[in-house]
Parts: structure tokens; C-alpha cells; sequence
């Protein structure tokens, strides 16, 4: 299976008083890398048609927390699937700083339309960016 990669700084803002980046930093930059995915694929991350707005919001996430990030770290972001589902997409992800290991998790998103300012609704995953995904990991 095919992974994405994204690579980040770890900047001072990201960072508490003792120089390390704060937890939620890592889900930052896994969103990030996510966006930059379906950017590459040409898929829309997030459309809208109308008063119709329609996308993956995130419903659970989860990460392990190996080894500290320091300022200055050059953190590497890896993004797969784990599943492709009909309603949901499950990504896994890595984060490492060179070749070691610091943090990995897994995010849960599902497709979801929302009219207005009313409810979301869920909805299935577009056959086009459910195909592109499977092509582009070789799942």
C-alpha cells in the first residue's frame, strides 16, 4: 500500500515552556497533510453547491504519543487508509522525526451534506474519491 507524506517544522508556536510541541499540534498537521492529499488528487475537501455544503468532518481520533517533538524538529506526517468505507474513511498516520517513530493514531472521518445552517446528514463517500483513493494507495 502507497503512503502520503507531508513534511512540518516544529515552530516555537507550536511548543509549550518546555519546548515541546503541544499534543493537538500532531492532529494540525495530519489535518493538514490530509488537505494536501485530496489537493494533490484534484478532489474537493470540502464543496459546497448552493445553500449545500458537503465534507469530511472528523468524528474520532486517537494518537499514541512515543517520543517528545522538540522546536526545530523536522516531523514527517504519513497518511494511509485503513478503511474506505461507504459512509467513513479511517486514516492511519505516523509521525517521525527522521527514522524514528514519534506519535502515531488514526482519524475517523465521515462524508456528511448539511443544508443551511440545519443538521448534518451522512452520506456516501463520492464513488469518484472513493476510486481515486483506492488507485492512489493500490488498495
Amino acid at each position: 500500500m502507497a503512503i502520503f507524506k507531508a513534511e512540518y517544522r516544529a515552530n516555537f508556536s507550536d511548543t509549550d515552556a518546555a519546548g515541546i510541541i503541544h499534543f493537538s499540534t500532531i492532529f494540525f498537521w495530519v489535518e493538514a497533510t490530509e488537505e494536501a492529499l485530496y489537493r494533490q488528487l484534484k478532489l474537493p475537501f470540502l464543496k459546497s453547491d448552493g445553500n449545500k455544503l458537503m465534507g469530511f468532518p472528523r468524528v474520532r481520533v486517537e494518537c499514541d504519543y512515543l517520543a517528545p517533538i522538540y522546536r526545530e524538529d523536522l516531523v514527517v506526517i504519513e497518511l494511509s487508509p485503513r478503511e474506505l468505507g461507504d459512509k467513513k474513511i479511517i486514516w492511519n498516520f505516523k509521525a517521525k522525526v527522521g527514522e524514528k517513530e514519534v506519535a502515531n493514531g488514526a482519524l475517523t472521518t465521515v462524508y456528511a451534506w448539511r443544508e443551511g445552517q440545519g443538521p448534518m446528514s451522512a452520506a456516501l463517500v463520492p464513488l469518484e474519491t472513493k476510486t481515486t483513493f483506492e488507485n492512489f494507495f493500490k488498495v
